[in-house]
């Protein structure tokens, strides 16, 4: 009994997560309400409240259910010592984009970020949370850049810091903009072409 009594706490939670989710999509976040999500989720203003404190801690569960592609990366260049850093960036950046096209719920939250998250008081933690998120990737990027100076596979003119700003500019260009019309162009055909574009174009070591 008390187990079918989790079971059911944890069917109704996904499902508040699911419905705020395809809310925040449809609608933004700053214009979805916890009783909006309670009444999609078909559940009672106490059973979400139950669940969640408020809005922020709704976000905060909804982006926690999901592994950020942003996130696997650092933690993939964190295991060790690279032998190939270009390849090493090359094949990072091509994941987090295919981890956009392939998996439906990153796609969903990267869009909510992106496109339907407005940046006010009420939700800045979120911006918060993504901003730090971003720039901790950047530092280890430009750590993977700096080894492939190191390692002579860049020129010494190449600025680490500079050319992982212009990377993480492409790929968030090719993100945002697949994000608006999917069906515009392929994004991981077009972003892979773009990315090897971009790092065959540094300079290389005479």
């Amino acid at each position: 009994m008390v187990r079918r009594t989790k079971e059911d706490a944890m069917e109704t939670r996904s499902k508040l997560l699911d419905a705020a989710e395809a809310l925040f999509s449809e609608k933004g976040v700053t214009h979805t309400s916890m009783m909006h999500v309670a009444e999609k989720a078909g559940v009672t203003r106490g059973a979400i409240y139950h669940h969640f404190e408020n809005k922020m801690d709704l976000i905060e569960s909804l982006m926690g259910r999901v592994k950020l592609p942003i996130d696997e990366m650092r933690e993939q260049i964190a295991d060790g010592t690279v032998s190939d850093p270009l390849t090493e960036i090359q094949e990072r950046s091509k994941g987090f984009i295919a981890r956009i096209e392939s998996n439906p719920q990153v796609r969903s939250l990267a869009s909510i970020l992106l496109h339907k998250c407005e940046y006010i008081d009420e939700v800045n933690p979120i911006k918060l949370r993504h901003v730090s998120g971003r720039n901790e990737c950047i530092d280890d990027f430009e750590k993977l850049f700096e080894e492939a100076v190191k390692k002579e596979q860049l020129s010494a003119t190449v600025t680490p810091r500079a050319a992982v700003i212009g990377l993480f500019s492409l790929v968030d260009g090719l993100i945002y903009n697949w994000l608006l019309a999917p069906d515009y162009f392929p994004l991981v055909e077009y972003g892979n072409t773009a990315i090897e574009n971009y790092l065959n174009g540094l300079p290389r070591q005479p």
